[in-house]
């Protein structure tokens, strides 16, 4: 879901607020809205440059995930946490890399009560036709902050809380 807030106001309308609103922090406030508007942005650019290569958000982070494997298989269970979906969802991803070819359910070598989802060939030959234009397209969205910038940035975002609901 996009974020669809593109006027965010500024210190004088927050300062505002929070005299009828006294829980409301100026700085805090800002910082998140920004932080949503910007979060937005980036997975619509994401959303629009994996619709080009046939592939929605959820299965390309199921290849991704796959690709970091030493033996590209994990367990759908796995998958799903590291995903932080259910396990139903990742059922459903899976099924339908599955059909297109991107990936193969085996029985787990360690388990035979267990599958595992592997990437096929297929897969690899997906996911390094998009790579490319994603990183250079990262990079391109991220020029104009120095490598300093980008270190603090990251520090921060690290630092950021899960929302405990």
């Amino acid at each position: 879901m996009a974020f669809l807030l593109r006027d965010i106001p500024g210190s004088a309308i927050f300062n505002q607020f929070a005299k009828r609103y006294p829980g409301l922090d100026p700085l805090a406030t800002e910082a998140f809205l920004r932080l949503m508007r910007v979060g937005s942005d980036y997975l619509d650019f994401l959303d629009r440059l994996l619709r080009e290569h046939g592939l929605l958000h959820g299965r390309w982070i199921t290849l991704i995930l796959l690709m970091r494997e030493p033996d590209r298989a994990a367990r759908p269970s796995v998958l799903a946490q590291k995903q932080g979906v259910s396990r139903p969802t990742m059922t459903g991803l899976l099924e339908g890399l599955t059909r297109d070819g991107l990936v193969e359910c085996l029985d787990d070598p360690s388990d035979g009560r267990t599958s595992q989802a592997r990437l096929t060939p297929k897969g690899v030959a997906k996911l390094d036709k998009i790579m490319p234009g994603y990183y250079a397209a990262v990079s391109e969205l991220l020029e104009d902050y120095s490598p300093r910038e980008l270190e603090q940035l990251l520090k921060l975002l690290r630092k950021a809380p899960e929302p405990a609901w």
